[in-house]
């Protein structure tokens, strides 16, 4: 992972806020990390950029930050199981849309993954990411399988046809963090 994600950010000790990290069965090394933040408290670091768009107006959001993991084979499940283990939230959350910012690299894989670019091939600089310019990209949960499902998508099965019993999402620690109530 990158030398900047090691150290924790102010935000990752917030109380409404969770950390996905992703451990090496070996020895519990770590093999990389996702922070979530909601607006369900607060605005999401992105709104204070910018206007959203009036679709994000009065829904739940979530805000997908300081996704790194490590480089290599490995690094690329370890991704796809951190993306699954947020979608899992997001949906058990009701969560209407997710929403990612990225520079271009990786705007290329929020558009592979099928979100829409809120910004229709626009940036914006993100004071809370060294004020360098960044896409802005949205996934409407409720759409994800659908989306995914229609194109073919190559994560679809592992997503949404695999159970993955080393993806431990502990639910009510997750509704507490959010300050939600499971339906």
């Amino acid at each position: 992972m990158g030398y900047a994600l090691r150290e924790p950010e102010a935000d990752d000790h917030r109380a409404d806020v969770l950390i996905l990290l992703a451990e090496r069965k070996l020895d519990g090394r770590p093999l990389g990390s996702m922070r979530l933040q909601t607006n369900l408290h607060q605005p999401l670091h992105v709104e204070g950029e910018l206007e959203l768009p009036d679709v994000y107006r009065n829904r739940r959001l979530v805000e997908a930050m300081r996704l790194g993991v490590v480089n290599g084979n490995s690094g690329r499940l370890v991704n796809a199981a951190l993306l699954k283990a947020a979608y899992e939230i997001c949906h058990a959350c009701r969560i209407d849309y997710s929403i990612a910012a990225g520079r271009r690299s990786v705007g290329e894989i929020y558009r592979w993954m099928l979100f829409d670019d809120v910004l229709s091939g626009g940036t914006v600089r993100l004071s809370y990411a060294n004020n360098l310019p960044h896409g802005i990209y949205a996934m409407p949960i409720r759409d994800f399988d659908g989306r995914w499902k229609a194109s073919q998508h190559s994560l679809y099965d592992f997503f949404a046809r695999t159970t993955h019993p080393d993806i431990d999402i502990d639910l009510p620690r997750v509704f507490h963090t959010y300050g939600i109530s499971p339906e």
